[in-house]
């Protein structure tokens, strides 16, 4: 059945007009990994802060819809799952505006830290890597990166000649949402000017699911589907193209892209809305329909005094969502007008330290228009000064931050002005105690600015299924400052034989915000207020690799995260995991089978999930090269038991499964013609 399904998929993205092209597929040359979300150039293994970065076939095996689903597997990573389109990284328990998600250091300028509802403006197609700080990274990225960053590296900005013109072309499809998807890349060059372009299309149906949407039968309408998550839908495409002058000492260079993505908004079945008015998608419920342009500059300058590298990122975006009733009436409009802008220049040794000083700049005006207006618009400004000092030792290296940000939110309809500064402090030291053992130890002290949602939401909120108030939403509102003090421990081996990680971290916050429910009922929703409470996050990351011969390898990895205030649990908190699996590669077939246990989570404010387990198995062959060209076959089989698995990290974890067993293929052309 899966075979014959995915050949009408494979058949129907071959005759697509669209097809684009996966930045994922170009630099395979580079052996050693640069984070470039640090701005001194390191390793992912060289950073105080637990670092992992995703590059090339590791994209191409784990790519989702989602930036959220795509990196879910991640060690201390989960996703805030609002269906297969909209689903935010959720790092070490932290969401939401807690989480910095960027593209090539320069946030993604939406508004999916308003709502788990709204999906990333980001194709992970289209991505060369993807880096994942996990811990406060609020030094470099300002106040909504206290939980981490998810830094997406693509390549629509050319930083190097290259060599000869070259791209790729990837078609896949899959067999649990019916996905049909074309991605295409092309780079070149002509004298000192680079350029590049690429483009993506994507289409699926409602997922299928092992067995109800609705978790409790008590609460399941008696004519709800079995094996179908109603309004789960999503059809994607976007287009960039991209120029820099390249010199002998950096680069110069500018970017257009646009993003859409209309898809529906699965959830608990409602009263049948009538025929739908005349329009492009036949919903079975809500959706979005999201329209985003963006205009990007960066540039990249050597010199050979004092200061060493200058850096300049930039981004504008124009960003529209509407969320449609399924009679095709327009229930609310959110627009989001907003431009980031960053300059960071590195210095020479002095005094013994390196270090790297930056600015960055943040503008913000947002509005919501409609039924679901439960935010006023909103004007938005930041300013952020940083600095960043290491002095190496024999054996490692001190480091040293400090970061002021001064913030501002000015909302319409007379509500209290927020101006407030804000300090962060961290040191860390990295230790080569041993012949292939380092210890990394990191101190964060962090203030956050609240985002606007925390502070002026009043209103009903059908996404989360809740009447919202903000802390400065009603006369005689007040909010503290967000501080938390953080420490992080790793330890690490490497060697031939064997490889291992394990972390532990402690963040104990005052004041910190978040949702709680009251027991009222507002426009027959339950009322949440968001309140300040002191509270306790904490735990663990473990990994073992074992090269068991040079073709296989043997990786086991647990993680687990507690968050609670002193009066109990807080909402939306990931389980414990525990995972293995094993990887083979040859010459020309790579291959992995993996399995994540995923236990029950009770220790949460919010909806209790049972245990589930997550089997998948992938399987890439380069079944056909030439001098310039290489052709890869590859093919995922993904919650291969077809278990329930619901996420605690979503606010609809009662009402939207994880899709069933499924199978992704697909075909990539990798070529480089001169």
């Amino acid at each position: 059945m899966y075979v014959s399904k995915f050949m009408r998929l494979a058949s129907a993205s071959l005759s697509m007009m669209a097809i684009a092209v996966p930045v994922h597929a170009i630099d395979e040359t580079i052996e050693e990994i640069v984070v470039r979300a640090a701005p001194l150039a390191r390793g992912a293994d060289e950073l105080t802060q637990p670092t992992v970065v995703l590059t090339d076939e590791e994209l191409l095996r784990k790519a989702q819809q989602s930036i959220g689903e795509t990196l879910a597997g991640e060690l201390g990573v989960s996703s805030s799952y609002f269906g297969p389109v909209a689903g935010r990284p959720v790092i070490r328990g932290q969401s939401g505006p807690r989480v910095s998600v960027l593209e090539h250091g320069v946030s993604a300028l939406d508004v999916s830290d308003i709502s788990p509802d709204h999906s990333v403006s980001v194709e992970p197609l289209l991505a060369n890597s993807i880096e994942i700080i996990r811990g406060p990274s609020t030094l470099l990225y300002g106040s909504s990166a206290t939980g981490g960053v998810v830094n997406i590296i693509d390549g629509r900005i050319p930083e190097t000649l290259p060599d000869a013109i070259g791209g790729a072309l990837e078609l896949r499809g899959d067999t649990a949402a019916e996905e049909r998807t074309g991605v295409a890349r092309l780079d070149g060059g002509v004298g000192a000017i680079a350029w590049h372009l690429n483009g993506f299309n994507r289409e699926t149906n409602d997922i299928e699911i092992p067995g109800y949407a609705t978790a409790d039968a008590a609460d399941r309408p008696d004519e709800e589907r079995k094996g179908r998550l109603l309004n789960s839908f999503g059809e994607s495409q976007g287009y960039a193209a991209g120029a820099s002058i390249i010199g002998d000492s950096g680069y110069l260079g500018i970017a257009y892209g646009t993003y859409q993505n209309n898809y529906g908004l699965p959830g608990p079945e409602e009263e049948e809305a009538g025929e739908q008015e005349e329009g492009p998608l036949q919903a079975d419920g809500p959706f979005i329909e999201l329209d985003q342009s963006r205009f990007d500059l960066r540039g990249e300058y050597g010199f050979d005094g004092v200061i060493e590298t200058v850096r300049l990122r930039a981004g504008r975006s124009d960003y529209q969502h509407v969320e449609v009733e399924p009679t095709g009436e327009v229930a609310t409009t959110f627009e989001n007008d907003a431009w980031e802008s960053r300059l960071e220049a590195v210095h020479a040794p002095l005094g013994g330290w390196r270090g790297a000083i930056g600015l960055q700049l943040t503008d913000r005006d947002f509005s919501a228009v409609g039924a679901e207006a439960f935010l006023p618009q909103t004007q938005s400004q930041a300013t952020g000064l940083f600095v960043i000092e290491e002095l190496p030792f024999d054996g490692g290296r001190f480091e040293l931050g400090g970061r002021f940000e001064a913030a501002e939110h000015d909302p319409d309809g007379g509500l209290t002005n927020y101006d407030e500064n804000a300090i962060s402090l961290a040191a860390g030291i990295v230790w080569d105690f041993a012949t292939g053992y380092d210890l990394a130890v990191n101190f964060a002290r962090s203030e956050r600015h609240p985002a606007a949602e925390e502070l002026y939401s009043n209103g009903a909120h059908l996404a989360t299924g809740l009447f919202e108030v903000g802390l400065l939403a009603e006369a005689g509102g007040r909010v503290d400052q967000e501080v938390s003090n953080n420490i992080d421990v790793a330890v690490h081996h490497h060697s031939d034989r064997l490889s291992w990680q394990l972390s532990a971290f402690y963040n104990r916050i005052d004041s910190y915000i978040f949702l709680a429910t009251t027991g009222a009922i507002e426009d027959s929703l339950p009322v949440a207020v968001y309140v300040q409470e002191d509270a306790d996050i904490y735990g663990f990351e473990a990994e073992v690799e074992v090269p068991i011969t040079e073709r296989w390898h043997v990786r086991l990895f647990a993680d687990h995260v507690r968050g609670e205030t002193d009066d109990g649990d807080l909402p939306r908190m990931p389980p414990l995991r525990l995972g293995g699996g094993f990887g083979f590669v040859t010459g020309r077939w790579s291959a992995n089978v993996d399995a994540i246990w995923h236990a029950e989570q009770d220790d949460v404010s919010s909806y209790a999930t049972d245990a589930f387990t997550l089997l998948s198995a992938d399987v890439v062959f380069d079944f056909f090269e030439t001098g310039s060209s290489t052709w890869q076959l590859f093919a995922r089989g993904t919650n291969l038991l077809d278990d329930e698995a619901r996420r605690s990290t979503s606010f609809r974890a009662a009402y939207v499964p994880l899709p069933g067993i499924s199978v992704t293929a697909g075909v990539r052309v990798l070529f480089n013609r001169g």
